[in-house]
């Protein structure tokens, strides 16, 4: 279990930005739905769900379950212009590894959130005893590739016409892992 005793937390950014970090709350919901109705269109074309529709997040609201996904929002003045996701499995073979989502708000691109978040991220894990982070990007998503690279995650895996969009139409995915370090784990190796 991950203790959240750290939030509200703020932060600032590096143009003098000062924003709070707090796990999503049911009470999120006309927010973050107002939040993910603003992000562009050719980028919500590659979320899982249709996020346009309210009862998509009310759902999520309503069944919030922080020991499997513990959403963790940016807020400017009760906004929310970024939302970062840590999904984990409780038990099973893939309880030590955790799976990354994140989307900044367009006017809150290229200005240190999405780092921000994603050291928020990196930290929830290691506070849950993870052994890995994993992120899945579309490979068009080259941004969003760049900025999981900076912050320590490699690419693992290439999976050609292995998703498609809210269109229908297939795309590459790429994963990226990072390694929470310890001897012993957080070397990615693959067979010749």
């Amino acid at each position: 279990m991950i203790t959240l005793e750290r939030y509200p937390r703020e932060i600032t950014l590096r143009d003098g930005a000062r924003l709070t970090l707090r796990p999503m709350v049911r009470e999120d919901v006309d927010r973050l739905w107002d939040f993910l109705r603003r992000i562009p269109p050719e980028d919500r074309m590659y979320f899982r769900e249709d996020v346009t529709r309210k009862e998509v997040v009310e759902r999520w609201a309503e069944h919030l379950e922080y020991d499997s996904v513990l959403p963790v929002l940016a807020l400017e003045e009760g906004r929310v212009v970024g939302d970062a996701t840590l999904h984990r499995n409780r038990n099973g073979w893939k309880q030590r590894v955790g799976t990354v989502r994140i989307q900044i708000a367009p006017d809150f691109r290229h200005r240190g959130l999405g780092t921000a978040m994603l050291r928020e991220i990196r930290h929830l894990g290691e506070k849950g005893a993870l052994h890995y982070l994993l992120a899945e990007v579309i490979e068009e998503q080259q941004a969003a590739i760049r900025a999981f690279e900076k912050m320590g995650f490699e690419r693992a895996v290439f999976l050609r016409n292995f998703v498609n969009d809210q269109e229908g139409r297939f795309h590459n995915l790429v994963v990226l892992l990072y390694s929470m370090g310890d001897s012993g784990r957080g070397t990615l190796s693959f067979p010749p």
